[in-house]
């Protein structure tokens, strides 16, 4: 069974995560941003190795940590092939769906935030990045931002198993996690099947 550790990763209260497989021995993490020792002592504290570093965009403060946690783990670094040249050594992920080498592991592409926007499914941990938070979604007008493309990326995650936690990248809702199915009766951007409507939601973010 898989363990999720929530680490406060400090910035604007962005969250990393470390995703423990104790039978195995084995553990990867999502997003160090700048909590690259915390990560490592997470995966080392049940005597696991951090095999994997997944991006879920390669945002400055989702990577900040991305080479110390490589020095010291080795650790394989995977991201959307629309962001990977920007991180040093990273893997461009071949597809959506399970990662051959990490099968627990399923890549779903979100772009909208970011050009290469990454969700990635484990169990039924759903790590969201800054596609989706608690009460809120990201925001589509930064550089490589796209409104439609978030929009079809909320619809393409609204599908998914309601029994999902999602996990997002920064604290900035009234919880720290929720359900899928409990973001989507709370959340006014999630739950917005009209993209018209959806784009009068979107100052909202800004504000």
């Amino acid at each position: 069974m898989l363990q999720v550790v929530t680490i406060d990763a400090g910035g604007d209260a962005n969250r990393a995560y470390c995703v423990l497989d104790v039978a195995n021995k084995a553990a990867w993490c999502v997003d160090p941003s700048f909590a690259g020792a915390e990560v490592l002592a997470a995966a080392a504290g049940p005597g696991c190795r951090l095999t994997d570093v997944f991006l879920t965009h390669n945002h400055g403060d989702h990577v900040a940590s991305v080479s110390e946690v490589v020095s010291k783990s080795g650790a394989r670094v995977w991201c959307h092939g629309a962001e990977a040249r920007r991180v040093p050594g990273a893997i461009p992920l071949p597809g959506e769906g399970p990662v051959a080498e990490v099968p627990a592991v399923e890549a779903i592409f979100t772009p909208g935030h970011s050009p290469g926007g990454v969700c990635y499914r484990a169990g039924d941990a759903l790590f969201t990045g800054d596609t989706l938070f608690v009460d809120w979604v990201g925001r589509a007008d930064f550089q490589g931002g796209d409104a439609l493309k978030l929009f079809e990326s909320l619809r393409k995650l609204r599908a998914l198993p309601g029994r999902l936690v999602i996990h997002p990248g920064h604290h900035y809702g009234r919880r720290e996690t929720r359900t899928l199915e409990e973001e989507v009766r709370h959340n006014k951007f999630l739950a917005c099947q009209d993209y018209g409507r959806f784009l009068t939601l979107l100052p909202e973010l800004s504000e």
